[in-house]
């Protein structure tokens, strides 16, 4: 997908001078969010179902912990299915879960494949009668009460997304019908990134220029603090690399770290091959932290998610499989007021 940084600046830079974009305080407020489950209908082409046990688990956790969701786009796949197929399949878990949280903790910020939250009927609303529309933005305070976080869902700015969505939704449409024939096994790009490899420098150039943090989704690509899960396990290759050449006498630790190093290398490749390794956001030296993204719910394994807590920001992933793993883990942590002290 192009991705037109032009249109990006104007699009997003019209969203945060906005003054009727909706605004959310972090103080005293548990926050979490969630982008890209791309939900369809139950069956084989709907990429989602095997993480819907993972995700109810997810809001049963987040709802009884009090904590305001935040619904960052692409969460139904409106592209490829009809909303009542959706909703038959998931309206007594999903949806009901989802109707299960206070009306002042559910907000839906739509994306490209979940644009129509603007006309019909929310099913993961409490709404009585009439519907609420989503917005494209919303913003969230400091702890001083200070906007300084933009939220949206990142398909600002991208031609096959945002100017001409419409084609787009056909060829989807069209690749549906035609999937049974042509037997294409539908889930060989789940997670796969579409999105140019320069998406990430355009949104934390951005970023960086407007003093904004901004959180998006889209890419289906996890970003901590405008570093990549990539150069995290790239980091961690070096870091392991170094203890092998510093201890390379000692025989046992370096086959044991040498067998450390292959896991990681193909956890790597595994990243790069879904195109999910970004460009670095800043060619040179250390990025300011003013660049993050949720990911997405479509991994093998499992789902991610932001959340903001007692001004802690933390990207998580929830895991499907239990047995070997904790049930949710931290990928990265930081204080987001300094973070917003950094970017200032």
């Amino acid at each position: 997908m192009a991705q037109d940084e032009k249109l990006t600046r104007e699009r997003l830079s019209a969203l945060w001078s906005d003054q009727s974009v909706p605004q959310l305080n972090t103080k005293d407020r548990k926050i979490v969010l969630f982008s890209d489950l791309h939900v369809g209908g139950g069956g084989k082409a709907d990429d989602f179902r095997n993480n819907q046990g993972v995700f109810e688990r997810a809001l049963d956790h987040y709802r009884k912990n009090d904590f305001t969701v935040v619904l960052l786009g692409d969460i139904e796949e409106l592209w490829q299915f009809d909303l009542k197929e959706i909703v038959k399949k998931y309206d007594s878990g999903v949806y009901r879960r989802l109707r299960a949280f206070p009306k002042d903790r559910f907000y839906r910020v739509h994306g490209n494949h979940d644009a129509e939250w603007g006309t019909p009927d929310d099913p993961a609303r409490q709404t009585d009668g009439g519907y609420v529309a989503a917005t494209e933005a919303l913003k969230l305070k400091d702890k001083k009460g200070q906007a300084r976080i933009l939220l949206v869902h990142g398909h600002q700015g991208s031609s096959e997304s945002d100017k001409h969505s419409w084609a787009s939704r056909f060829f989807v449409r069209l690749y549906r019908k035609i999937e049974p024939i042509i037997k294409v096994d539908p889930h060989s790009s789940a997670t796969k990134s579409q999105i140019a490899k320069d998406y990430e420098r355009i949104l934390y150039r951005w970023a960086k220029k407007s003093r904004v943090i901004l959180i998006c989704g889209h890419s289906h690509r996890a970003i901590f603090a405008s570093i990549s899960y990539v150069e995290k396990l790239e980091e961690e290759i070096r870091q392991i690399q170094k203890v092998i050449f510093d201890n390379r006498e000692n025989k046992p630790l370096v086959k044991k770290e040498m067998k450390k190093l292959e896991k990681v290398f193909a956890k790597k490749l595994h990243e790069e091959t879904r195109n999910r390794g970004i460009v670095r956001v800043e060619p040179r030296g250390k990025p300011l932290p003013c660049y993050f993204n949720t990911g997405c719910g479509l991994y093998t394994d499992g789902l991610t998610a932001i959340e903001i807590e007692d001004d802690e920001i933390r990207l998580v992933k929830w895991n499907r499989e239990l047995k070997r793993r904790d049930r949710k883990e931290d990928f990265g942590k930081g204080s987001l007021s300094k973070f917003v002290n950094d970017i200032s």
